[in-house]
Order: C-alpha cells, then sequence, then structure tokens
C-alpha cells in the first residue's frame, strides 16, 4: 500500500495524461470518422472508395502494430514529436474507422422518408446531409461512439508500453522501482482505468435508453 501512497502524483499525472490523451484522441477520430462516414454516403464513387479500404486496412491491423509504427517509425521518416504526440496520432488514425462505422451504422438508421421529404422542400445533397443526416445520424450513433470511446481508453494502455506516460506506463514505471507491490499497483490501476469507463458506460446506457425512448 505504501507503493501507492508514496507515488500518488506518478499516478495522478498518468491519470491526466490518460484523459488528454482520450480526450484528443477522441474529438479528432469523431470528426475523421464524420469525414469519413460522409464519404461513405457519397454519390462519388472515387470517395466512398476511399473510405472502404481506409476502414478495411485500420480495422484488420492490430493496434499494437499500428502504435509501434507511428510512435517508432514515423520519427525515422522525419516525424519529429514527443511520444505524446505521436501516439495521440496513432490513435487518432486508428479509432478514425472505428467512429466512421458507429456514424455510418447511425445514418443507415435513418429513414428513407427523411431523404424523400428532404427532395420533396428542394435541399441539395450537401444540405440534406449537413441539415438532417448528420444530426439524426450523430443522434442514433450517441450509444455506439461513446463504447468505441471506450475501446480507446484500453488502448491508450498500449502507448504506455511505448514510453508514453500515461497511465499504464505510469504503472510500468512503479514496478520497475517497487517489484514486491506489483498485484497492489496493478489493481491500483485497474481501479483508475474503471474510474474513466465505468461511467462511459453508464452514460451509454443512459443515452441509449433516452434514445429508445424519445424515437
Amino acid at each position: 500500500m505504501n507503493a501507492i501512497v508514496e507515488n500518488l502524483d506518478v499516478f495522478w499525472n498518468g491519470f491526466l495524461a490518460t484523459l488528454g490523451l482520450v480526450a484528443l484522441a477522441g474529438i479528432m477520430s469523431a470528426a475523421a470518422g464524420v469525414l469519413l462516414a460522409s464519404f461513405s454516403i457519397s454519390p462519388v464513387p472515387l470517395l466512398r472508395r476511399i473510405s472502404s479500404v481506409y476502414v478495411a486496412l485500420m480495422r484488420n491491423i492490430p493496434a499494437a502494430a499500428h502504435l509501434f509504427f507511428t510512435i517508432f517509425i514515423l520519427p525515422l521518416l522525419g516525424l519529429k514529436f514527443d511520444f505524446f504526440t505521436l501516439a495521440l496520432i496513432g490513435i487518432t488514425i486508428y479509432f478514425a474507422a472505428y467512429y466512421c462505422e458507429a456514424i455510418r451504422a447511425g445514418i443507415n438508421a435513418i429513414g428513407a422518408g427523411q431523404f424523400e421529404a428532404a427532395r420533396a422542400m428542394g435541399l441539395k445533397k450537401a444540405q440534406t446531409f449537413r441539415l438532417i443526416v448528420l444530426p439524426q445520424g450523430m443522434r442514433n450513433s450517441v450509444p455506439p461512439l461513446i463504447n468505441t470511446t471506450i475501446a480507446l481508453v484500453k488502448v491508450t494502455a498500449i502507448a504506455g508500453v511505448y514510453g508514453v506516460t500515461e497511465l499504464f506506463g505510469a504503472m510500468l514505471q512503479l514496478i520497475n522501482t517497487n517489484d514486491s507491490a506489483v498485484i497492489v499497483l496493478m489493481l491500483f490501476t485497474a481501479v483508475l482505468y474503471s474510474a474513466i469507463t465505468i461511467p462511459a458506460a453508464l452514460a451509454a446506457a443512459a443515452l441509449e435508453r433516452r434514445v429508445v425512448f424519445s424515437s
């Protein structure tokens, strides 16, 4: 227990780094996901192809291999950033595909009558997407988007293995100097991850019930 009490500042800094990584990567991945989802329903075949290839490629690469490439290989190619920024880039690129699929599923759940009504009102395709498709699609996508964010939280732990001082990385550092308290440190780290994922899961369940009730 002393290993935890004496290193609360290390855990706290790692916890804040994890929250920052999750928040930034979540926002950036969601924005990229919206763009990819718009490509996937575009009347332009090339854009649809770009979206489908990107999603298929990212979803078939293990997260660990993907982050290894972005954190260690990109600097060799001239992209010189700190580990946190490289991890942020890697997680964003990786999860953009998953956010895209969640948003696309929400868009596919929109009734065909909405599109017919938009055409009847004389809206152009861009206006239909911006005013009708995207708002309703995002509303339908809220629960799976939160579940995707929970998965993102778990993937940030891989960044800790590759030298990013987030929560898991902080735990690894402390284990190296407190080898007699490995189990305690791991359990406390699990509790801190749960402090992020459990509220997110509860929020997803509450929002899902609200969406079903209001639909």
